[in-house]
């Protein structure tokens, strides 16, 4: 019985190639494609994220709005001013719902030597009708709002976001922890407190 006889290194190369071409051929066949459709000058934008306040019920806004005096605050005392507090409205100006972060933008002058992380400062949720909403307040500490404020601030738990053209009514109480200072009398100033909008819409 004869044995079969091998390929020679010649035919089988030239069975590979065949092959190869062959693929190569199919392939070129599948990739038919037609030339570029085109949708020109397209642009890409943001929203914008802007919010002003109003100290006076909504009748005027601004970015920049004058502040408050905490005074005959003691040590371990209640917060002042009783109630609410202080009144501010925030509106929503952008073009995207927005959550709330709260810090302090300046460097407060301490020449009392009072502990900053001792110093309360409470915001109070209002409804529309001035009424509490579901969540009633937050108490953050001085210290932490100025060290809090190089990452936009600490975020504010709104019951939801400010809708485009929504607002939210405020308060700003301000006490003093038992232990925050020893002494006849102190006092810190120079505080701004700093409101900012964020995406998504309920804080970060």
């Amino acid at each position: 019985m004869k044995k079969p006889k091998k390929l020679r290194p010649v035919r089988r190369t030239t069975a590979v190639l065949l092959a190869c071409m062959l693929i190569v051929g199919g392939v070129a066949f599948a990739a038919l494609i037609s030339l570029q459709n085109k949708v020109t000058g397209n642009t890409i934008e943001t929203a914008t994220a802007n919010i002003q306040i109003s100290r006076d019920s909504g009748t005027t806004y601004a970015s920049t709005v004058n502040g408050f005096d905490f005074p005959n605050l003691y040590p371990g005392g209640p917060a002042y001013p009783s109630g609410n507090g202080y009144f501010i409205l925030i509106k929503n100006t952008g073009t995207v719902p927005l959550g709330l972060k709260f810090g302090v933008s300046s460097s407060p002058t301490n020449l009392s030597g009072i502990d900053l992380s001792k110093v309360n400062v409470t915001v109070v949720f209002m409804g529309l009708d001035g009424l509490f909403t579901v969540n009633p307040s937050q108490t953050f500490n001085l210290a932490e709002l100025v060290s809090a404020n190089t990452s936009g601030g600490v975020t504010l738990n709104l019951p939801t976001p400010l809708t485009v053209g929504g607002y939210q009514r405020f308060g700003i109480q301000v006490s003093l922890a038992a232990d925050a200072v020893v002494g006849s009398n102190a006092s810190i100033g120079n505080i701004d407190f700093a409101f900012a909008g964020v995406t998504p819409g309920i804080g970060s």
